[in-house]
């Protein structure tokens, strides 16, 4: 993977009934003795509404900025 082990990745995704959220998760390879993988396993999260947080609060600061002139 391009991504360093434990590091938290942000998507898009959609729900079972069609709703579309954002998940966080990170990713944990398993290796053997051997060094070989011999599994993963991913942690997510519903962060849909820290997003929607984040968006308004930039949206009030960019309101908020001055205008050039």
């Amino acid at each position: 993977s391009r991504y360093a082990e434990g590091q938290m990745l942000s998507v898009p995704a959609i729900r079972k009934d069609g709703a579309q959220i954002s998940v966080e998760f990170t990713i944990v390879p398993f290796t053997g003795e051997s060094g070989q993988m011999i599994g993963i396993a991913a942690i997510m999260r519903d962060a849909t509404a820290r997003f929607e947080e984040m968006r308004t609060l930039r949206r009030q600061l960019a309101s908020l900025a001055p205008k050039p002139a």
